[in-house]
């Protein structure tokens, strides 16, 4: 599947996030021991991973088996030379190229936001195929779809009841734990699911 969005996203505008935000943040480690509580997932994805902090915050805590999945090529080529020891591919969370229940966790940080009202669900889907077990979502939240501006584009970002989303979509899970995250715990203003498949 081809988006605006995603063209958006290989142009140099995805190659300047990369750069403006490829910086660590090693308070986000004590939000995500928050987030999971004892859960030690042994393989977890995170589905746009850019060049993937979140997947060293995850081995830090213990998670042996990371992956991500990112379209932009730069932010896949920097994730592959930092991160050697995580199998880091281009691709799409409309297409994962992994079996079913093939992770433990799978994720999304600052990503759904970033995914069209038209094709979120496609996303939601695959990302719920691939998880065995759990599921977490770290997005910007609002109780009702918002579009807004983003650096200057239209149709690039949406708040949304993400939780809700996914309940709706997907009725079987469980939510587990929901936390507020702030720019102190390594966060703009976030809002984290954890929820359990049956």
């Amino acid at each position: 599947m081809q988006t605006s969005q995603l063209n958006l996203w290989r142009s140099e505008f995805g190659r300047d996030y990369t750069d403006r935000n490829d910086r660590e943040k090693p308070e986000r480690v004590t939000s995500w021991q928050r987030l999971l509580d004892g859960i030690v997932p042994t393989r977890a994805l995170e589905i746009g991973c850019n060049v993937g902090w979140n997947l060293e915050y995850l081995r830090r805590l213990g998670v042996s088996e990371l992956y991500g999945i990112e379209p932009q090529l730069y932010a896949v080529e920097r994730a592959r030379w930092r991160g050697p020891q995580f199998g880091v591919v281009q691709g799409t969370a409309f297409d994962l190229p992994f079996k079913d229940g093939w992770f433990d966790l799978a994720f999304t940080s600052g990503v759904l936001i970033h995914i069209s009202p038209e094709t979120v669900g496609a996303a939601l889907d695959e990302i719920y195929r691939v998880s065995r077990r759990w599921i977490v979502a770290i997005e910007y939240d609002a109780p009702a779809e918002t579009e807004i501006n983003y650096r200057g584009h239209e149709g690039a970002l949406w708040k949304r009841d993400h939780g809700g989303m996914w309940m709706a979509r997907h009725p079987d899970l469980r939510l587990v734990r929901r936390l507020e995250l702030s720019e102190a715990e390594g966060y703009d203003d976030c809002t984290a699911h954890l929820f359990e498949k049956p």
